[in-house]
């Protein structure tokens, strides 16, 4: 399964991702991706904040979703993702090295911390240590992890103030982005939203052929 299909998709959704690599290297990932986005720098890191849906076709048009599911380049991580989708409080951990991947906290208003099947989990030793917080704040973070009915934007918000992270505002309030300092709004280069349709195509070709789908 994955990482798409382990996620509910929503109407509502967004977020961002805060990367510690060099603007130029989180500008060269943007380049790819076939959401419209803001990047600017902040405090630190550079963030990416998602601005609206996808340029592709359903399922994959849920640009808080795609935005969330993509891991960054080896030289635009490390990061950390924070998004609400489908009423859920998502974040992603990009760990440097070359092994591009997505490492999930996954929370739900009601039930706290969830274990989607098919989605990799991270821990908040990790969470904290890619933050640059203080050891310390780990205990705190796992204590707000496990509280429970608070909306899903609030409790992120309340991650990144824990983590002493930039950019708490932008949750709720994406577009007071462009008005920052450096700020950039990109929209997805159209051949980047064809070549992402085609890959997918293929994708779904291949499993018909290996006899995964029907």
């Amino acid at each position: 399964m994955s990482p798409a299909d382990a996620v509910t998709e929503s109407a509502r959704s967004g977020g961002l991702v805060l990367a510690a690599g060099a603007r130029a290297e989180v500008d060269a990932w943007v380049a790819g991706s076939v959401v419209p986005v803001t990047v600017v720098p902040l405090e630190g890191w550079i963030g990416v904040i998602t601005r609206g849906q996808s340029q592709v076709d359903p399922p994959y048009e849920d640009g808080g979703l795609v935005s969330a599911c993509r891991a960054l380049s080896g030289k635009a991580a490390p990061g950390l993702g924070f998004f609400e989708v489908d009423g859920r409080a998502l974040v992603t951990v990009h760990a440097p090295g070359r092994r591009r991947r997505v490492r999930w906290v996954v929370w739900d208003p009601e039930r706290g911390l969830l274990r989607p099947p098919g989605l990799e989990l991270a821990g908040p030793a990790e969470i904290v240590r890619i933050a640059g917080s203080p050891a310390s704040s780990r205990d705190e973070l796992v204590d707000l992890l496990h509280e429970t009915r608070v909306r899903p934007t609030r409790m992120l918000q309340a991650v990144m103030a824990t983590l002493g992270l930039p950019g708490t505002r932008l949750l709720e309030e994406p577009t007071r982005a462009d008005d920052l300092p450096g700020a950039v709004r990109l929209v997805p280069d159209r051949r980047q939203v064809e070549w992402f349709e085609d890959a997918v195509r293929d994708s779904v070709k291949l499993r018909h052929e290996l006899g995964v789908l029907p």
